[in-house]
């Protein structure tokens, strides 16, 4: 028969052994609390110096990097000038800190420009509401059926389709219209797209000119109309007619008003909009560093201490064991 080992000794043997554990690590817990304080006490002198220089050229730190703004220009690429857009802000990232390449931009200080870089303005809707750009609609359908919709609308190939997009430049000093007028001399300097920019503009003309002409020939049918509507010779097939005509000026009518809106946006192969300059842009450090200096140079010294101290331990022990083995 087996014994039962559950006795109530056993049991009270355990409760000692986790009591005893338990009263050992608050012991040792205070222990450590009154060795960090007698610490201090032996080296506050030394601690509070480290606070002050430390807090003092965190303020020096800070005062150098200065403030740190976002400014935004919104726009326009076009002539298929997306891809175009993008290496050249890159390009100008590049050149962050080059005195000569800004100021031939009319840019006098570097500080104006610390960081370059653009991003799409996500529009799904307007970028499927068009109806020439059906097969857009269709091709984003099939691929949130196969994927997650945010993750497509925010895909690189698919944000560049998009028709606004955003240039985010970083300037450490208050910046001024004089920077987005040389960033955008920048961008639309190029001989390649000027000249496409013609082209593109005189076919858009000839484009208006003849949905003009259209419009007209509609016109002069449906005052036809009117006149036999008048003289009650209408029959069903020309209220039929009529049907389609009516629809296809709307449709002529909607498509000359964002051919004269895309007119006045060719002017520029990027075409600039609306500009937010000066927002205050806080960073997980910048204006922190009166802080952070003071806790790296105590840690430190604290760390230096701990160091001394365990070095110090150890060179005790070997040296008790050498005399016990000698």
């Amino acid at each position: 028969m087996a014994e039962n080992t559950n006795s109530p000794y056993d049991k009270e043997l355990d409760f000692n052994y986790v009591s005893g554990k338990v009263k050992g690590y608050f012991s040792k817990t205070g222990d450590s609390f009154f060795n960090a304080v007698q610490f201090v006490k032996r080296n506050i002198i030394v601690l509070v110096l480290l606070f002050i220089v430390g807090a003092g050229f965190g303020y020096y730190k800070d005062y150098k990097k200065g403030p740190y703004y976002k400014n935004q220009i919104f726009v326009i690429p076009n002539f298929k000038s997306v891809d175009y857009l993008y290496s050249q802000a890159d390009f100008l990232n590049s050149r962050v800190g080059d005195s000569v390449f800004f100021s031939n931009l009319g840019i006098k200080s570097t500080k104006q420009i610390r960081k370059v870089e653009v991003e799409p303005v996500v529009d799904i809707y307007d970028f499927v509401r068009e109806e020439e750009d059906e097969t857009k609609y269709m091709i984003l359908k099939l691929m949130a059926d196969n994927g997650d919709i945010n993750k497509i609308m925010e895909d690189k190939t698919t944000s560049k389709n998009y028709k606004f997009h955003v240039i985010n430049y970083f300037s450490s000093e208050w910046s001024n219209q004089q920077t987005v007028d040389g960033i955008m001399k920048f961008l639309n300097n190029d001989p390649f797209l000027e000249s496409m920019q013609k082209e593109w503009t005189k076919n858009m003309e000839i484009k208006i000119a003849a949905n003009d002409t259209l419009l007209k020939q509609i016109d002069g049918i449906l005052d036809s109309y009117a006149n036999k509507m008048s003289g009650n010779s209408v029959v069903f097939n020309e209220e039929k007619a009529l049907d389609e005509v009516l629809k296809e000026k709307q449709r002529l009518v909607d498509e000359q008003a964002r051919n004269r809106v895309d007119l006045v946006n060719y002017s520029k192969i990027i075409k600039d909009g609306s500009v937010v300059l000066n927002v205050n842009e806080p960073t997980v450090l910048r204006g922190k560093m009166k802080i952070i200096y003071p806790v790296i140079f105590i840690g430190v010294f604290v760390l230096l201490a701990w160091f001394v101290s365990f070095y110090k331990r150890q060179v005790n022990k070997r040296k008790i064991l050498i005399k016990e083995n000698e």
